[in-house]
């Protein structure tokens, strides 16, 4: 069973019409998805917002043309939920696909069969409004604690982490059900429609 090595920082981020810039970090890897950082900066703090965001795969809040003209200089990569969503949904159709089909080659001896457990996939989902879709799903978006300016780049960085240990959790339940995907299927940390956007370690 094999698993790409890749590690990938995505950063999510959010201006401000007061000139200011709210920034959440994901750090990915095969064993973990964690929140790794925050920062609320000034938009003339240009060196040090090119330190934390240059490198990374960007997700923008709110105006996403105003934040790629804003940061026209670092080359950055824009990551779209949209795509991520579309893989993920069907992926875990053509798992359950093979499933049945599978199934029904031997109905007789297959009839016990355990059946997949995949995430229902929304077939879209807005970002600037993560903390209604987390609050609906039972999930903390922001605590009370959090300055007010952060609370909407929180709850996306929140919810893009909830997406990408679904995409996990689902790529576990695919490779460990060998006729699912082959007895080849590799793990990926990512859908491969944000992977390929990531140039690997």
């Amino acid at each position: 069973m094999a698993m790409r090595n890749y590690y990938a920082s995505i950063v999510v981020i959010e201006i401000h019409s007061n000139d200011r810039i709210t920034i959440e970090s994901i750090s990915v890897s095969k064993n973990e998805c964690v929140l790794s950082g925050a920062w609320n900066l000034s938009l003339n703090e240009k060196l040090e917002i090119s330190n934390i965001i240059s490198g990374k795969l960007v997700i923008a809040l709110g105006d996403e043309t105003l934040a790629k003209k804003t940061f026209l200089k670092e080359e950055l990569k824009f990551l779209d939920l949209r795509s991520f969503l579309e893989e993920a949904s069907n992926a875990a159709h053509d798992a359950m696909a093979a499933y049945e089909v599978f199934k029904s080659e031997d109905l007789k001896k297959r009839k016990n069969m355990v059946e997949p457990s995949f995430f229902d996939w929304p077939e879209t989902l807005n970002l600037n409004d993560s903390a209604e879709y987390l609050d609906s799903l039972g999930k903390m978006s922001a605590s009370e604690s959090t300055p007010n300016e952060m609370k909407k780049t929180l709850s996306a960085a929140r919810l893009v982490k909830f997406l990408i240990e679904r995409w996990q959790m689902d790529e576990q339940e695919r490779v460990n059900r060998k006729y699912v995907e082959g007895a080849d299927a590799e793990i990926t940390i990512l859908p491969t429609v944000w992977l390929n956007e990531f140039v690997p370690l």
